[in-house]
């Protein structure tokens, strides 16, 4: 349910961020139903790349407990930000910009 309810607002950060070559996003499901995950998807129209783990390999490697957990990673691969739990706000396209754009301020300058 409250993946549910965020999806379509990452999805939409998603499309904002694209075609930049400093972002990527990465879904991970521990979804019990890897079917209907994918149908979910597909049925949406989301393009995100999504990763399948279970709970427990969630649990032991991200410690995660709950879900929705949202972690921002910066270019060496050191989560910086993390948000747990749904985003509850209705503004969470401006909240994930925010996120992204600290992090894509603070990345060293390309040669």
């Amino acid at each position: 349910g409250a993946c549910r309810a965020e999806l379509p607002l990452i999805q939409k950060a998603y499309e904002r961020y694209q075609g930049d070559p400093a972002v990527r996003f990465v879904l991970v499901s521990v979804d019990d139903d890897p079917t209907r995950l994918e149908r979910y998807m597909a049925e949406r129209k989301f393009a995100m790349p999504v990763l399948r783990m279970t709970r427990e390999q969630a649990a032991a490697l991200l410690d995660v407990q709950d879900t929705p957990w949202t972690f921002y990673v910066d270019a060496s691969g050191v989560i910086r930000y993390e948000v747990r739990g749904l985003e509850p706000h209705g503004d969470a396209v401006a909240r994930i910009s925010w996120y992204i754009d600290r992090l894509k301020a603070e990345m060293p300058p390309r040669r």
